[in-house]
């Protein structure tokens, strides 16, 4: 288990070739320790400091589209907020938005596959597996500007 601030904690779960899953709890669960080179960044990053968890090694098991997905949402850089119908684009599935949102909500490794950063249209916040409250907690981290449920205008990226 990892402390993430006011997110409460994350437990995480790896293999040889990096993060397989990060599930949020509301409080810590004994466990084994997370190896360093998970923990570090990511305490980092809970702590506000100018790290970007997209660079740390993952695992993830999906299907080919939802790995396709994933990918594109590793492109997203800290600090900025993308739309459903902008991942749709970058993966060359236009229409795809909704399974774009499908995708996103079955992501098993949010943070390091940044979710959080897609937003619907609108500036809507959207959905968030972990709760809005932590999807809005996560964007003002990463310094996006959000009122209650909205991104505020002029910080969407467009691929």
């Amino acid at each position: 288990m990892l402390s993430a601030g006011d997110l409460g904690w994350v437990r995480m779960e790896w293999t040889e070739v990096g993060i397989s899953r990060i599930d949020y709890r509301d409080a810590p669960v004994a466990e084994g320790d997370v190896p360093p080179k998970y923990a570090e960044p990511l305490a980092a990053y809970f702590a506000g400091e100018d790290v970007d968890p997209i660079t740390l090694p993952i695992d993830p098991v999906g299907t080919e589209f939802q790995l396709r997905v994933w990918a594109a949402l590793r492109t997203i850089p800290r600090g900025s907020v993308v739309s459903y119908s902008s991942i749709a684009r970058s993966i060359d599935q236009p229409r795809a938005m909704r399974a774009v949102g499908t995708a996103n909500g079955k992501n098993p490794i949010s943070i390091v596959v940044p979710c959080h950063r897609v937003v619907a249209a609108g500036f809507e916040l959207g959905g968030y597996t972990g709760g809005l409250d932590r999807k809005r907690t996560l964007l003002t981290l990463e310094g996006v500007k959000v009122n209650g449920s909205r991104v505020l205008p002029g910080q969407l990226d467009l691929f």
